[in-house]
C-alpha cells in the first residue's frame, strides 16, 4: 500500500497481492479515522461477495476468480465495539462485460486498486441492531 495525504482525502493505491477490506481495516486503525468514506476502482482476481437475507438474517456467499476490473467500490468508516469497521459494496466486471455485485466480504488485488478516502472528524459508532441482526449506524 502506497498512499498520500491530500487535506482530509487520503489517496491509496493497493499493490497486487493486498487485500481491500483487510488494508483498509489496518490503515483506518493506524490513521486512527473513526467516520469517513471511500470509493475506488482498479483490478481483482478473487472475491467473495454477500448478499443479506432479511428472512435468514444470514448471508449468501459468492466467491469468484479470474480477472475482474471493478466497475464501482464505496463504503463507509465507522467503528464497532471500539474497533474500525468497513461497511462496503463493489460491483466488477468479467471480460465478456458480465457484472457481479453484492456486500464486499474481501478482494485481492490483482493489479492496483485506487482509493479515495475522505477522513470526518469524530467518530461514528455501530450496534448491533435486534430486528435485523446487523450492526447498523448508532445515529
Amino acid at each position: 500500500m502506497k498512499y498520500q495525504k491530500m487535506d482530509s482525502i487520503y489517496i491509496i493505491r493497493l499493490e497486487r497481492g493486498e487485500k481491500i477490506i483487510e488494508r483498509l481495516l489496518e490503515f483506518c486503525e493506524k490513521e486512527k479515522i473513526k467516520a469517513g468514506y471511500f470509493n475506488g476502482l482498479g483490478a481483482v482476481n478473487e472475491i467473495e461477495l454477500g448478499h443479506f437475507d432479511l428472512t435468514t438474517k444470514k448471508y449468501t456467499l459468492l466467491n469468484l476468480s479470474g480477472q475482474f476490473e471493478i466497475a464501482s467500490l464505496h463504503g463507509n468508516i465507522s467503528t464497532f465495539e471500539n474497533k474500525s469497521y468497513i461497511h462496503a459494496h463493489i460491483t466488477v466486471g468479467d471480460k465478456k462485460f458480465n457484472s457481479s455485485s453484492g456486500h464486499l466480504k474481501e478482494a485481492t488485488i490483482s493489479a492496483t486498486c485506487e482509493i479515495f478516502l475522505v477522513k470526518v472528524e469524530g467518530q461514528l459508532r455501530r450496534k448491533k441492531d435486534k430486528e435485523t441482526e446487523l450492526n447498523l449506524l448508532d445515529i
